[in-house]
């Protein structure tokens, strides 16, 4: 019996292009693979045939495409791009899958392009296989929104065979997850809806094992608070611990009140955390309803990290519309006195589907709907106290700042005496990494 067939689709930014067959360490090292595709993967039924194609390592052809039955997975700023493929695969007689943030966040606009047949909402990996058993007897449904997932659940092991360093990605990572969704539920946010403001821990077995297969020495937990119950995380560092893995995490910036776990999870591997600072302005976190940052513990929590031997790199939100004119200056000097070797810099982006979208559009106070400028690279909503191009300038700014080669190595002097050698070339190899990036005009989260 002939082999069912099905492709899976990842669109690339358009700056990616230049860089798509690039194979060298530097490269390879900012391309993570693709997890929805990998995850997609692991759930289709074994009787059919899946191909990947990710368009940051390989081209999109679609004649290529043999399969008769194609999802595509996209976040919003690549919707444009998504919808490109999914004409040029509808000309070729393809059924056209759409899933990810996009769909999600906005299912009216994703069911509105006359080349998408059907969307998942929420989480794939959960309405895949009756998709497509579903497509198979020739009943395909227009959506596919299944329950989110509880407590305890499991995941199927990946092939990361699929995605090795060979094909270009990244081979010193190994993506794991641990939990779904976040406890808290920040304005600016959109992953609280993704999840429909849901939390589920994974089963503490399951992942465990997962992580002692991973085929690298570093893993990196993808979820977006592996905070989100610290009695979990506590139970899941005493069973890294004997493991010998280092890794890499997000948590929320209230871990500073909690110095034994973060010396818990030092002892466990924990060599890395990614935390979301966001602002240093507290009227903005608070009508963002982030009430777990406080601006006054900011440069103490960061140094409990760095005294445990933990680097860190932050997330900064700009362009949040009530800001003042001197929070650019007030969020430079913060950077110099903290603790952090990578930061990435935002701007203030509501989605389309969400609350606070559809209130800025009402008020006349989007600058565009042009969906591929919703990267968190460009101005959405016109600032109240400076115009976009000053934002826009004043971003660039700090960036240029921050990356700038003396404070470079200032960092990786405070990397030296706190991790030794290895927080040294740790923290360097950050700072260069960015300031590369700059140079070349690319974004630091591609």
């Amino acid at each position: 019996m002939t082999a069912k067939k099905v492709a899976l689709l990842s669109p690339a930014p358009r700056y990616f292009g230049p860089l798509r067959q690039r194979r060298d360490p530097f490269s390879r090292l900012r391309r993570l693979p693709r997890l929805s595709l990998l995850a997609l993967e692991s759930v289709t039924p074994p009787d059919w045939e899946v191909t990947l194609v990710d368009e940051r390592v390989q081209p999109f052809d679609p004649d290529a495409i043999e399969a008769p039955i194609v999802g595509i997975t996209t976040m919003t700023y690549m919707a444009p791009r998504a919808f490109e493929m999914a004409r040029l695969l509808k000309l070729r007689g393809k059924t056209v899958v759409l899933g990810g943030y996009f769909p999600t966040l906005s299912p009216n606009l994703a069911l509105a392009e006359d080349a998408i047949d059907a969307i998942v909402v929420g989480r794939g990996e959960n309405a895949w296989p009756r998709l497509l058993e579903d497509f198979a007897a020739g009943r395909l449904k227009p959506v596919y929104d299944v329950p989110f997932g509880e407590d305890g659940f499991t995941l199927e092991q990946y092939n990361h065979r699929l995605t090795g360093p060979e094909d270009g990605y990244n081979g010193w990572l190994t993506q794991v997850q641990a939990g779904l969704g976040c406890k808290f539920r920040c304005s600016f946010c959109v992953i609280p809806g993704f999840h429909k403001d849901q939390v589920a821990l994974r089963d503490l077995d399951d992942l465990v094992e997962e992580v002692a297969r991973a085929p690298t020495r570093r893993v990196l937990f993808i979820d977006d608070n592996l905070l989100n119950r610290p009695s979990y995380l506590h139970a899941l560092c005493e069973r890294l611990a004997p493991l010998g893995k280092e890794w890499i995490a997000q948590v929320s910036m209230d871990i500073g009140t909690q110095p034994k776990l973060i010396a818990k999870m030092a002892k466990a591997g924990c060599g890395w955390l990614n935390v979301g600072i966001e602002s240093i302005h507290a009227k903005t976190l608070d009508a963002q309803a982030k009430w777990q940052n406080d601006t006054r513990r900011y440069l103490k929590t960061l140094e409990m990290f760095r005294d445990e031997g933990i680097s860190v790199s932050a997330g900064m939100v700009l362009g949040f519309p009530t800001e003042p004119r001197d929070v650019f200056d007030l969020t430079g000097e913060f950077l110099d006195k903290a603790a952090i070797d990578i930061t990435v810099f935002h701007l203030y982006t509501p989605y389309p589907g969400t609350r606070a979208h559809a209130d800025y559009d009402a008020a006349g106070k989007l600058l565009t709907n042009d969906l591929e400028l919703y990267d968190t690279y460009h101005p959405i909503v016109r600032p109240d106290h400076y115009d976009a191009a000053e934002l826009v300038e004043r971003m660039e700014w700090l960036e240029e700042r921050f990356y700038r080669p003396r404070r470079v190595l200032g960092r990786a002097a405070r990397g030296f005496g706190r991790g030794g050698a290895f927080g040294l070339v740790r923290t360097l190899a950050t700072g260069v990494e960015g300031y590369v990036n700059l140079r070349q005009g690319l974004p630091l989260h591609p």
